[in-house]
């Protein structure tokens, strides 16, 4: 395990930059679907679009899926089909949750629907207030995600960390014991992870 510290958040975020260029290969671009606050949308706009990537390399689990639980199963499938993930990157919520994999999660679950929680749920509504109109009724409560699994099969894990309020879920991951109530925490036992974070988000760390 690695724990990388700058001291801001955009610190954080040109490093983890710098390092995925190096390890982009033939990865691309896809087209936008759907809402405009979509994944399909966040990761065109603030990804695909600025770097050389084929769009047939790219999948985006599909929540308007007719069946949402056989769109899970393939999208499984595709992953192995390709020899695995070589290198996930992702976010923890202030609760611990990597990807939608709640308080709660199995540690051995793989990609599937799940309900979110009200924490969740209101994060969501005031980063999307533009759409949602600070209406929490029409945030979605369901999500299709990775399950803890999937990614602790990657070959490379990056966790980016930023902001005090996500010190003690930083703390939780590397300094305490492994537990599906912060499901980040799992990490501990892969081979290869990296945590980037801020110095705000260190502010709970024991061991400086």
């Amino acid at each position: 395990m690695r724990l990388i510290i700058e001291s801001t958040a955009e610190q954080v975020t040109d490093y983890a930059a710098r390092y995925v260029r190096k390890r982009i290969n033939e990865h691309g671009c896809g087209l936008p679907r759907g809402h405009p606050e979509s994944y399909h949308s966040f990761m065109y706009n603030n990804l695909f679009r600025h770097i050389d990537i084929n769009p047939m390399n790219v999948h985006i689990l599909d929540g308007n899926a007719e069946d949402v639980e056989k769109e899970c199963r393939e999208y499984e499938q595709k992953i192995a089909s390709v020899g695995g993930i070589d290198l996930f990157i992702g976010g923890i919520g202030p609760d611990g949750h990597i990807a939608f994999n709640e308080p709660g999660s199995s540690l051995s679950s793989r990609t599937r629907i799940k309900t979110l929680n009200a924490d969740t749920i209101q994060v969501l509504s005031f980063a999307n207030s533009r759409f949602f109109g600070g209406d929490m009724s029409m945030v979605p409560t369901q999500a299709l995600t990775v399950g803890v699994q999937t990614v602790m099969d990657a070959k490379e894990v990056m966790v980016l960390i930023t902001g005090s309020h996500k010190a003690l879920a930083l703390h939780q991951a590397i300094e305490c014991g492994i537990s599906h109530m912060w499901t980040v925490s799992a990490f501990q036992m892969h081979p290869n992870v990296m945590f980037i974070a801020d110095d705000d988000a260190c502010l709970e760390l024991k061991v400086s």
